[in-house]
Protein backbone atom coordinates (compact mmCIF):
# COMPACT_ATOMS: atom_id res chain seq x y z
CA UNK A 1 0.00 0.00 0.00
CA UNK A 2 2.88 2.27 1.06
CA UNK A 3 4.73 1.22 -2.56
CA UNK A 4 1.50 2.35 -3.99
CA UNK A 5 1.16 5.21 -2.86
CA UNK A 6 4.78 6.65 -3.49
CA UNK A 7 4.24 5.54 -6.93
CA UNK A 8 0.92 7.75 -7.22
CA UNK A 9 2.59 10.26 -6.26
CA UNK A 10 5.64 9.79 -8.28
CA UNK A 11 2.93 9.89 -11.30
CA UNK A 12 1.31 12.81 -10.00
CA UNK A 13 4.57 14.95 -9.93
CA UNK A 14 5.80 13.98 -13.22
CA UNK A 15 1.95 15.11 -14.98
CA UNK A 16 2.05 18.30 -13.12
CA UNK A 17 5.62 19.07 -14.45
CA UNK A 18 4.92 18.38 -17.93
CA UNK A 19 1.75 20.87 -17.31
CA UNK A 20 3.78 23.75 -15.91
CA UNK A 21 6.41 22.88 -18.74
CA UNK A 22 2.98 23.63 -21.39
CA UNK A 23 2.18 26.45 -19.49
CA UNK A 24 5.40 28.18 -20.10
CA UNK A 25 5.69 27.42 -23.39
CA UNK A 26 2.32 28.90 -24.47
CA UNK A 27 2.89 31.86 -22.59
CA UNK A 28 6.24 32.52 -24.08
CA UNK A 29 4.52 32.41 -27.43
CA UNK A 30 1.85 34.27 -26.08
CA UNK A 31 4.30 36.82 -24.73
CA UNK A 32 6.33 36.86 -28.43
CA UNK A 33 2.97 37.56 -30.33
CA UNK A 34 2.70 40.30 -28.45
CA UNK A 35 5.60 41.82 -29.12
CA UNK A 36 5.64 41.13 -32.58
CA UNK A 37 2.34 43.04 -32.76
CA UNK A 38 3.58 46.08 -30.43
CA UNK A 39 6.83 46.45 -33.58
CA UNK A 40 4.77 45.94 -36.43
CA UNK A 41 2.45 48.82 -37.83
CA UNK A 42 -0.14 49.06 -39.79
CA UNK A 43 -0.37 52.20 -42.07
CA UNK A 44 0.71 55.53 -40.51
CA UNK A 45 -2.33 57.38 -38.64
CA UNK A 46 -0.06 60.70 -40.06
CA UNK A 47 2.23 60.99 -37.13
CA UNK A 48 3.81 58.61 -39.17
CA UNK A 49 6.96 56.43 -38.86
CA UNK A 50 6.22 54.73 -42.69
CA UNK A 51 5.24 51.58 -43.41
CA UNK A 52 6.29 48.48 -41.70
CA UNK A 53 5.61 45.51 -42.93
CA UNK A 54 5.86 43.06 -40.44
CA UNK A 55 9.25 42.40 -41.27
CA UNK A 56 12.09 40.95 -37.95
CA UNK A 57 12.80 44.28 -36.14
CA UNK A 58 16.95 45.13 -36.98
CA UNK A 59 19.25 44.55 -34.46
CA UNK A 60 19.80 48.48 -33.97
CA UNK A 61 15.72 49.90 -34.32
CA UNK A 62 15.66 53.37 -35.83
CA UNK A 63 13.19 55.83 -35.71
CA UNK A 64 12.19 57.36 -38.48
CA UNK A 65 11.49 61.19 -38.53
CA UNK A 66 7.67 62.09 -39.20
CA UNK A 67 7.17 61.67 -43.64
CA UNK A 68 5.73 65.10 -44.96
CA UNK A 69 2.30 64.36 -46.77
CA UNK A 70 0.42 66.21 -49.46
CA UNK A 71 -2.52 68.67 -49.07
CA UNK A 72 -4.85 65.45 -50.24
CA UNK A 73 -3.54 62.89 -47.92
CA UNK A 74 -6.42 61.71 -45.83
CA UNK A 75 -5.35 59.10 -43.40
CA UNK A 76 -9.13 57.54 -43.49
CA UNK A 77 -9.22 57.04 -47.13
CA UNK A 78 -8.04 53.08 -47.19
CA UNK A 79 -5.39 54.47 -49.84
CA UNK A 80 -1.49 52.71 -48.65
CA UNK A 81 1.30 55.30 -47.86
CA UNK A 82 4.47 54.92 -49.45
CA UNK A 83 7.72 56.41 -47.71
CA UNK A 84 10.93 57.95 -49.50
CA UNK A 85 13.99 59.97 -48.48
CA UNK A 86 15.39 62.39 -50.00
CA UNK A 87 17.88 65.31 -50.05
CA UNK A 88 17.41 68.77 -51.70
CA UNK A 89 18.59 68.58 -55.27
CA UNK A 90 16.35 69.59 -58.38
CA UNK A 91 15.45 66.08 -59.87
CA UNK A 92 14.47 65.06 -56.53
CA UNK A 93 11.87 67.61 -56.16
CA UNK A 94 10.12 65.63 -58.75
CA UNK A 95 8.55 63.88 -55.66
CA UNK A 96 7.25 67.05 -54.24
CA UNK A 97 5.78 67.88 -57.64
CA UNK A 98 4.29 64.60 -57.38
CA UNK A 99 2.38 65.72 -53.86
CA UNK A 100 1.12 68.88 -54.75
CA UNK A 101 -0.08 67.77 -57.96
CA UNK A 102 -2.11 64.55 -56.55
CA UNK A 103 -0.79 62.55 -59.11
CA UNK A 104 0.02 60.14 -56.07
CA UNK A 105 -3.76 59.57 -55.04
CA UNK A 106 -4.26 59.57 -58.84
CA UNK A 107 -2.45 56.26 -58.62
CA UNK A 108 -3.99 55.10 -55.65
CA UNK A 109 -1.76 55.90 -52.85
CA UNK A 110 -0.21 58.46 -50.71
CA UNK A 111 3.48 59.62 -50.71
CA UNK A 112 4.84 60.39 -47.21
CA UNK A 113 8.86 62.42 -48.22
CA UNK A 114 11.27 62.31 -45.52
CA UNK A 115 13.50 65.42 -46.75
CA UNK A 116 16.96 65.64 -45.16
CA UNK A 117 18.37 68.20 -43.13
CA UNK A 118 14.85 69.92 -43.68
CA UNK A 119 15.08 73.84 -42.66
CA UNK A 120 18.01 73.08 -40.12
CA UNK A 121 15.21 70.83 -38.09
CA UNK A 122 17.72 68.28 -36.17
CA UNK A 123 14.81 65.76 -36.51
CA UNK A 124 15.49 65.63 -40.27
CA UNK A 125 19.36 65.26 -39.39
CA UNK A 126 19.82 62.19 -41.12
CA UNK A 127 23.20 60.60 -41.63
CA UNK A 128 23.94 58.25 -44.65
CA UNK A 129 24.19 54.94 -42.11
CA UNK A 130 20.61 55.86 -40.22
CA UNK A 131 19.41 56.50 -44.27
CA UNK A 132 20.71 52.91 -45.28
CA UNK A 133 19.38 51.21 -42.06
CA UNK A 134 15.90 53.10 -42.15
CA UNK A 135 15.05 51.62 -46.16
CA UNK A 136 16.98 47.94 -45.43
CA UNK A 137 14.81 47.79 -42.19
CA UNK A 138 12.01 48.29 -44.59
CA UNK A 139 10.76 51.35 -42.48
CA UNK A 140 11.35 53.46 -46.06
CA UNK A 141 9.90 52.08 -49.19
CA UNK A 142 12.33 53.92 -51.56
CA UNK A 143 15.67 56.61 -50.76
CA UNK A 144 16.68 58.61 -53.71
CA UNK A 145 20.59 58.02 -53.70
CA UNK A 146 23.82 58.11 -55.70
CA UNK A 147 24.86 54.69 -57.23
CA UNK A 148 27.82 54.88 -56.00
CA UNK A 149 26.29 54.66 -52.43
CA UNK A 150 24.39 51.64 -53.24
CA UNK A 151 27.46 49.78 -54.45
CA UNK A 152 28.91 50.26 -51.09
CA UNK A 153 26.06 49.81 -49.00
CA UNK A 154 23.86 47.42 -50.92
CA UNK A 155 20.71 48.90 -49.03
CA UNK A 156 17.87 48.38 -51.43
CA UNK A 157 17.77 47.75 -54.65
CA UNK A 158 17.88 50.11 -57.77
CA UNK A 159 14.50 50.17 -59.67
CA UNK A 160 14.82 53.30 -61.96
CA UNK A 161 17.39 56.22 -63.16
CA UNK A 162 16.63 59.73 -62.00
CA UNK A 163 19.83 61.00 -63.61
CA UNK A 164 23.50 61.78 -64.30
CA UNK A 165 25.29 64.75 -62.38
CA UNK A 166 26.47 66.82 -65.56
CA UNK A 167 28.31 69.26 -63.73
CA UNK A 168 26.85 69.68 -60.43
CA UNK A 169 29.57 68.00 -58.95
CA UNK A 170 33.28 69.20 -59.04
CA UNK A 171 36.82 68.97 -57.34
CA UNK A 172 38.47 72.43 -57.08
CA UNK A 173 42.27 73.01 -56.26
CA UNK A 174 44.91 75.61 -56.27
CA UNK A 175 48.70 74.89 -57.53
CA UNK A 176 47.78 71.38 -58.69
CA UNK A 177 47.58 71.35 -62.97
CA UNK A 178 46.98 67.82 -63.39
CA UNK A 179 45.24 64.74 -61.11
CA UNK A 180 49.01 63.06 -61.35
CA UNK A 181 50.01 66.36 -59.82
CA UNK A 182 47.30 65.45 -56.72
CA UNK A 183 50.75 62.80 -55.22
CA UNK A 184 51.50 63.81 -51.49
CA UNK A 185 48.02 66.92 -51.23
CA UNK A 186 45.72 67.22 -49.08
CA UNK A 187 41.89 66.68 -50.03
CA UNK A 188 39.06 67.62 -48.46
CA UNK A 189 34.90 66.04 -48.83
CA UNK A 190 32.06 65.41 -47.06
CA UNK A 191 32.79 62.06 -45.66
CA UNK A 192 30.01 59.50 -46.71
CA UNK A 193 29.00 61.93 -49.05
CA UNK A 194 29.48 61.57 -53.40
CA UNK A 195 31.82 63.82 -52.79
CA UNK A 196 33.94 61.51 -51.29
CA UNK A 197 33.45 58.94 -53.93
CA UNK A 198 34.43 61.46 -56.83
CA UNK A 199 37.97 61.89 -54.91
CA UNK A 200 38.65 58.54 -54.80
CA UNK A 201 37.29 57.97 -58.27
CA UNK A 202 39.49 60.75 -59.68
CA UNK A 203 42.65 59.43 -57.85
CA UNK A 204 41.90 55.84 -59.47
CA UNK A 205 41.88 57.36 -62.80
CA UNK A 206 46.12 58.09 -61.95
CA UNK A 207 46.33 54.73 -60.11
CA UNK A 208 47.17 57.26 -57.06
CA UNK A 209 46.03 55.19 -53.75
CA UNK A 210 43.67 57.20 -51.70
CA UNK A 211 45.27 55.59 -48.61
CA UNK A 212 48.69 56.24 -49.06
CA UNK A 213 49.71 58.56 -52.08
CA UNK A 214 47.56 61.54 -51.11
CA UNK A 215 45.73 62.90 -47.17
CA UNK A 216 42.67 62.68 -46.64
CA UNK A 217 40.51 65.36 -44.71
CA UNK A 218 37.05 63.87 -44.25
CA UNK A 219 34.66 66.76 -43.10
CA UNK A 220 31.08 67.09 -41.55
CA UNK A 221 29.53 69.04 -44.80
CA UNK A 222 30.69 70.29 -47.60
CA UNK A 223 30.87 73.51 -46.65
CA UNK A 224 33.24 72.65 -43.34
CA UNK A 225 35.29 71.00 -46.12
CA UNK A 226 35.46 74.40 -48.31
CA UNK A 227 35.64 76.27 -45.44
CA UNK A 228 39.22 74.17 -44.58
CA UNK A 229 40.21 74.66 -48.33
CA UNK A 230 39.79 78.08 -48.06
CA UNK A 231 41.82 78.41 -44.75
CA UNK A 232 44.41 76.77 -46.93
CA UNK A 233 44.45 73.94 -44.86
CA UNK A 234 43.57 71.43 -47.96
CA UNK A 235 45.11 71.14 -51.65
CA UNK A 236 41.54 70.17 -52.92
CA UNK A 237 37.95 70.02 -52.06
CA UNK A 238 35.56 67.96 -53.40
CA UNK A 239 31.87 68.82 -53.21
CA UNK A 240 28.50 70.29 -55.31
CA UNK A 241 26.85 73.19 -56.27
CA UNK A 242 25.99 76.12 -55.20
CA UNK A 243 28.93 75.36 -52.16
CA UNK A 244 31.69 74.56 -54.19
CA UNK A 245 31.91 77.82 -55.86
CA UNK A 246 32.80 79.42 -52.50
CA UNK A 247 36.00 77.39 -53.29
CA UNK A 248 36.97 80.68 -55.93
CA UNK A 249 37.27 82.90 -52.32
CA UNK A 250 41.16 81.54 -52.02
CA UNK A 251 42.06 80.97 -55.37
CA UNK A 252 40.67 77.79 -55.84
CA UNK A 253 40.01 76.65 -59.88
CA UNK A 254 37.91 73.63 -61.11
CA UNK A 255 40.02 70.52 -61.99
CA UNK A 256 37.35 68.10 -62.77
CA UNK A 257 33.31 68.21 -62.98
CA UNK A 258 30.66 65.44 -63.39
CA UNK A 259 30.01 67.71 -66.86
CA UNK A 260 33.41 65.37 -68.26
CA UNK A 261 33.37 62.75 -66.09
CA UNK A 262 29.75 60.92 -65.43
CA UNK A 263 30.32 58.85 -62.78
CA UNK A 264 27.59 60.14 -60.32
CA UNK A 265 24.56 58.30 -61.21
CA UNK A 266 21.23 59.15 -58.80
CA UNK A 267 18.72 56.16 -58.71
CA UNK A 268 15.56 55.32 -56.89
CA UNK A 269 16.38 52.48 -54.46
CA UNK A 270 13.48 50.05 -53.16
CA UNK A 271 13.28 48.21 -50.32
CA UNK A 272 13.02 44.83 -50.88
CA UNK A 273 10.51 44.44 -48.26
CA UNK A 274 8.37 46.49 -50.20
CA UNK A 275 8.93 44.96 -53.49
CA UNK A 276 8.64 41.36 -52.06
CA UNK A 277 5.26 42.25 -50.16
CA UNK A 278 3.66 45.12 -52.06
CA UNK A 279 4.96 44.65 -55.58
CA UNK A 280 1.93 46.67 -57.04
CA UNK A 281 2.23 49.86 -54.19
CA UNK A 282 6.13 49.80 -55.94
CA UNK A 283 4.67 49.72 -59.43
CA UNK A 284 1.94 52.29 -58.53
CA UNK A 285 4.71 54.75 -57.71
CA UNK A 286 6.92 53.77 -60.26
CA UNK A 287 4.20 55.11 -62.41
CA UNK A 288 3.48 57.97 -60.75
CA UNK A 289 7.04 59.32 -60.82
CA UNK A 290 7.02 58.87 -64.82
CA UNK A 291 3.75 60.44 -64.97
CA UNK A 292 5.29 63.49 -63.16
CA UNK A 293 8.29 63.53 -65.18
CA UNK A 294 6.38 63.75 -68.50
CA UNK A 295 4.28 66.51 -66.63
CA UNK A 296 6.94 68.80 -65.93
CA UNK A 297 8.61 68.17 -69.51
CA UNK A 298 5.55 69.06 -71.14
CA UNK A 299 3.97 71.93 -68.91
CA UNK A 300 7.74 73.06 -66.79
CA UNK A 301 5.97 76.25 -65.39
CA UNK A 302 3.35 74.54 -63.47
CA UNK A 303 5.29 71.85 -62.52
CA UNK A 304 7.83 74.46 -60.76
CA UNK A 305 4.99 76.28 -59.20
CA UNK A 306 3.79 72.80 -57.62
CA UNK A 307 7.39 72.62 -56.09
CA UNK A 308 7.49 75.84 -54.70
CA UNK A 309 4.02 75.60 -53.17
CA UNK A 310 5.08 72.73 -51.30
CA UNK A 311 6.45 74.84 -48.94
CA UNK A 312 10.09 74.65 -47.45
CA UNK A 313 11.39 77.06 -50.27
CA UNK A 314 14.77 78.40 -47.98
CA UNK A 315 15.41 73.86 -47.72
CA UNK A 316 14.79 73.49 -51.89
CA UNK A 317 15.89 77.01 -53.16
CA UNK A 318 12.73 77.04 -55.34
CA UNK A 319 10.32 80.22 -54.54
CA UNK A 320 6.80 81.10 -55.39
CA UNK A 321 7.72 84.63 -57.46
CA UNK A 322 10.90 82.57 -59.56
CA UNK A 323 9.89 79.15 -59.71
CA UNK A 324 10.40 78.51 -63.30
CA UNK A 325 13.68 79.97 -63.19
CA UNK A 326 14.84 78.29 -60.03
CA UNK A 327 14.03 74.69 -60.81
CA UNK A 328 15.76 75.46 -64.13
CA UNK A 329 19.03 75.91 -62.55
CA UNK A 330 19.11 73.21 -60.31
CA UNK A 331 18.34 71.24 -63.28
CA UNK A 332 20.98 72.50 -65.94
CA UNK A 333 23.83 70.91 -64.52
CA UNK A 334 21.84 67.29 -64.13
CA UNK A 335 21.34 65.36 -67.03
CA UNK A 336 17.82 63.91 -66.21
CA UNK A 337 16.66 60.01 -67.09
CA UNK A 338 12.96 60.20 -68.97
CA UNK A 339 10.68 57.39 -69.45
CA UNK A 340 12.58 56.51 -72.45
CA UNK A 341 15.83 56.81 -71.25
CA UNK A 342 15.05 54.32 -67.98
CA UNK A 343 13.74 52.17 -70.40
CA UNK A 344 16.96 51.84 -72.71
CA UNK A 345 19.07 51.19 -69.61
CA UNK A 346 16.91 48.74 -68.06
CA UNK A 347 16.51 46.50 -71.43
CA UNK A 348 20.27 46.03 -70.94
CA UNK A 349 21.19 46.16 -67.55
CA UNK A 350 25.22 45.37 -67.99
CA UNK A 351 26.69 48.68 -68.13
CA UNK A 352 24.92 49.65 -65.08
CA UNK A 353 26.25 46.75 -63.65
CA UNK A 354 29.66 47.38 -64.78
CA UNK A 355 29.16 51.13 -62.84
CA UNK A 356 28.34 49.14 -59.86
CA UNK A 357 31.25 46.68 -60.09
CA UNK A 358 33.33 49.80 -61.05
CA UNK A 359 32.20 51.78 -57.66
CA UNK A 360 32.82 48.63 -55.77
CA UNK A 361 36.15 48.44 -56.71
CA UNK A 362 37.04 51.89 -56.47
CA UNK A 363 35.28 52.00 -53.00
CA UNK A 364 37.40 48.66 -52.39
CA UNK A 365 40.72 50.56 -52.99
CA UNK A 366 39.62 53.39 -50.03
CA UNK A 367 39.58 50.57 -47.96
CA UNK A 368 36.15 50.34 -47.60
CA UNK A 369 34.14 46.71 -47.32
CA UNK A 370 31.79 46.26 -50.16
CA UNK A 371 28.90 43.92 -49.94
CA UNK A 372 29.52 40.03 -50.78
CA UNK A 373 27.30 38.63 -53.46
CA UNK A 374 26.47 39.29 -57.26
CA UNK A 375 26.25 43.00 -57.81
CA UNK A 376 22.99 41.79 -60.76
CA UNK A 377 20.97 41.35 -58.13
CA UNK A 378 20.98 45.07 -56.96
CA UNK A 379 18.71 45.80 -60.07
CA UNK A 380 15.35 45.41 -60.83
CA UNK A 381 14.40 46.44 -64.02
CA UNK A 382 10.96 45.18 -63.84
CA UNK A 383 8.82 48.10 -63.07
CA UNK A 384 10.32 51.13 -65.28
CA UNK A 385 9.46 47.72 -68.20
CA UNK A 386 5.89 47.94 -66.82
CA UNK A 387 5.99 52.00 -66.98
CA UNK A 388 6.85 52.03 -70.35
CA UNK A 389 4.97 49.74 -71.52
CA UNK A 390 2.02 52.02 -71.17
CA UNK A 391 2.06 55.13 -73.38
CA UNK A 392 -0.04 57.43 -71.56
CA UNK A 393 3.29 57.76 -69.31
CA UNK A 394 5.72 58.75 -72.18
CA UNK A 395 6.21 62.42 -72.35
CA UNK A 396 6.38 64.90 -75.38
CA UNK A 397 9.45 66.51 -75.27
CA UNK A 398 12.58 66.66 -74.05
CA UNK A 399 14.48 67.62 -70.00
CA UNK A 400 15.97 70.78 -69.52
CA UNK A 401 19.28 69.04 -69.83
CA UNK A 402 18.72 66.64 -72.60
CA UNK A 403 22.60 64.86 -72.41
CA UNK A 404 21.83 61.86 -70.17
CA UNK A 405 25.03 59.47 -71.78
CA UNK A 406 24.55 56.37 -70.47
CA UNK A 407 21.98 55.44 -72.85
CA UNK A 408 22.81 57.64 -75.73
CA UNK A 409 25.99 58.07 -77.92
CA UNK A 410 26.99 61.78 -78.76
CA UNK A 411 28.07 62.84 -82.25
CA UNK A 412 31.49 64.75 -81.38
CA UNK A 413 32.46 64.79 -85.11
CA UNK A 414 32.20 68.58 -84.63
CA UNK A 415 34.58 69.33 -82.08
CA UNK A 416 37.94 70.82 -82.39
CA UNK A 417 40.28 69.45 -79.86
CA UNK A 418 42.90 72.30 -80.97
CA UNK A 419 42.98 74.00 -77.33
CA UNK A 420 43.64 71.24 -74.77
CA UNK A 421 44.66 71.12 -71.65
CA UNK A 422 46.34 67.63 -69.59
CA UNK A 423 44.03 66.06 -67.24
CA UNK A 424 46.01 62.96 -66.41
CA UNK A 425 48.61 61.30 -68.00
CA UNK A 426 47.10 57.58 -67.70
CA UNK A 427 50.09 55.08 -65.58
CA UNK A 428 49.16 52.48 -68.10
CA UNK A 429 50.66 54.68 -70.58
CA UNK A 430 53.41 52.23 -71.87
CA UNK A 431 52.67 49.45 -73.79
CA UNK A 432 55.57 47.35 -75.30
CA UNK A 433 55.74 45.65 -79.16
CA UNK A 434 56.78 43.31 -80.71
CA UNK A 435 59.83 44.16 -83.21
CA UNK A 436 58.13 45.76 -86.68
CA UNK A 437 54.69 44.88 -84.96
CA UNK A 438 51.70 47.40 -84.22
CA UNK A 439 49.32 44.17 -83.29
CA UNK A 440 48.06 44.78 -79.66
CA UNK A 441 48.64 41.60 -77.42
CA UNK A 442 45.89 39.84 -75.44
CA UNK A 443 47.91 41.54 -72.35
CA UNK A 444 47.54 44.79 -73.96
CA UNK A 445 43.87 44.85 -74.30
CA UNK A 446 43.27 43.53 -70.85
CA UNK A 447 45.30 46.47 -69.60
CA UNK A 448 43.31 48.65 -71.81
CA UNK A 449 40.21 46.82 -71.13
CA UNK A 450 41.19 47.70 -67.27
CA UNK A 451 42.91 50.56 -67.16
CA UNK A 452 41.13 53.17 -70.01
CA UNK A 453 37.97 51.54 -70.45
CA UNK A 454 36.03 52.71 -67.49
CA UNK A 455 37.16 56.08 -67.53
CA UNK A 456 36.31 56.46 -71.26
CA UNK A 457 33.16 55.32 -70.90
CA UNK A 458 31.98 57.04 -68.14
CA UNK A 459 33.32 60.45 -69.48
CA UNK A 460 31.54 62.65 -72.61
CA UNK A 461 34.12 65.63 -71.97
CA UNK A 462 37.35 64.21 -72.48
CA UNK A 463 39.57 63.93 -75.26
CA UNK A 464 42.17 60.93 -75.52
CA UNK A 465 45.67 61.78 -76.97
CA UNK A 466 46.99 58.71 -78.33
CA UNK A 467 50.88 59.22 -78.95
CA UNK A 468 52.68 56.61 -80.39
CA UNK A 469 56.40 55.82 -80.75
CA UNK A 470 58.49 53.76 -82.36
CA UNK A 471 62.44 52.08 -82.52
CA UNK A 472 64.57 53.49 -85.05
CA UNK A 473 66.76 50.85 -86.03
CA UNK A 474 70.21 50.89 -87.15
CA UNK A 475 72.77 50.17 -89.41
CA UNK A 476 72.48 53.87 -90.60
CA UNK A 477 70.46 54.14 -93.58
CA UNK A 478 68.15 51.25 -92.79
CA UNK A 479 65.03 53.04 -91.98
CA UNK A 480 63.68 56.98 -92.93
CA UNK A 481 62.69 59.45 -90.62
CA UNK A 482 58.95 59.18 -92.25
CA UNK A 483 59.13 55.29 -91.83
CA UNK A 484 59.60 55.76 -88.28
CA UNK A 485 56.71 58.07 -87.88
CA UNK A 486 54.09 56.12 -89.95
CA UNK A 487 55.17 53.13 -87.37
CA UNK A 488 54.77 54.65 -84.93
CA UNK A 489 51.66 56.53 -85.48
CA UNK A 490 50.76 52.99 -86.91
CA UNK A 491 50.76 51.75 -83.27
CA UNK A 492 48.64 54.63 -81.75
CA UNK A 493 46.07 53.57 -84.17
CA UNK A 494 46.17 50.10 -83.40
CA UNK A 495 45.39 51.01 -79.46
CA UNK A 496 42.62 53.32 -80.85
CA UNK A 497 41.27 50.60 -83.36
CA UNK A 498 40.43 48.36 -80.16
CA UNK A 499 38.94 51.02 -78.04
CA UNK A 500 36.57 52.18 -80.81
CA UNK A 501 35.67 48.56 -81.18
CA UNK A 502 34.52 48.61 -77.68
CA UNK A 503 32.22 51.57 -78.25
CA UNK A 504 34.36 54.78 -77.74
CA UNK A 505 33.18 57.40 -80.66
CA UNK A 506 36.34 57.92 -82.90
CA UNK A 507 36.24 61.39 -82.84
CA UNK A 508 37.56 61.72 -79.33
CA UNK A 509 40.89 60.40 -79.58
CA UNK A 510 43.92 62.34 -81.07
CA UNK A 511 46.40 60.34 -82.48
CA UNK A 512 50.36 61.72 -82.40
CA UNK A 513 53.80 60.03 -83.10
CA UNK A 514 56.87 60.95 -82.45
CA UNK A 515 60.48 60.04 -82.85
CA UNK A 516 62.75 58.38 -80.11
CA UNK A 517 65.40 60.96 -78.71
CA UNK A 518 68.18 61.54 -81.13
CA UNK A 519 70.43 59.90 -79.47
CA UNK A 520 68.80 56.82 -79.94
CA UNK A 521 68.18 57.00 -83.72
CA UNK A 522 69.70 53.98 -86.19
CA UNK A 523 70.73 52.24 -82.88
CA UNK A 524 71.52 48.72 -82.84
CA UNK A 525 71.31 48.52 -79.04
CA UNK A 526 67.96 45.86 -78.37
CA UNK A 527 67.06 47.34 -74.89
CA UNK A 528 67.23 51.10 -76.14
CA UNK A 529 65.27 49.65 -78.85
CA UNK A 530 62.68 48.33 -76.62
CA UNK A 531 62.23 51.64 -74.54
CA UNK A 532 61.53 53.21 -77.51
CA UNK A 533 57.92 51.27 -78.25
CA UNK A 534 55.35 52.18 -76.55
CA UNK A 535 51.90 54.13 -76.82
CA UNK A 536 51.79 57.06 -74.30
CA UNK A 537 47.93 57.76 -73.24
CA UNK A 538 46.63 60.89 -72.06
CA UNK A 539 43.53 62.78 -71.06
CA UNK A 540 42.63 66.08 -72.26
CA UNK A 541 40.07 68.81 -71.88
CA UNK A 542 38.97 71.05 -75.19
CA UNK A 543 38.72 74.97 -73.67
CA UNK A 544 39.18 74.28 -69.93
Amino acid sequence: MESMDRTRIIFIAIVGLALLVACVAVAYNVVNRLVDDARATATPDGSGLGVVTGQPTPAVWLDSPDPIFGPDYDPDDGLPVYICGADAFGSYFTLQQMQMAGTDVEHRFHLGIVPFFLDDDPAYDISEEQRTALLNSGQWDCLLTTLDSVALTSPGVVTAIVDESAGADQLWVRDVPTINDLKGKRIAFSRGSVGEYFVYYTLSIARLNPRFDVELLPQDSVADAIEVFNAGQADAVSGWEPDIYLAEESGGVPLLSSNQMRIVIDVIVTSRQSIANEADLVQAFHDAWFHALKNQVEDFDTAASHIAAWGHNDWSFVYPESASEDLRLWLENVAQADLGDNAYVMRDIRPLIDRLQIAQRVWAASGAETPEGDVADLVDPGFVSRSASQASLQPNGSPVNDTFSLSTQFDLSGVGAGETATLVVLPCRRFTFLPESTELTLESRRILDDCVMPTLSQSVGLFLRVKGSAAWPGPPGTYTKEEILTFAEARAQSVVDYLASQGIDPARFVVEAELPPEEHWETEDPEIQAEDRYVEMTLITVGR
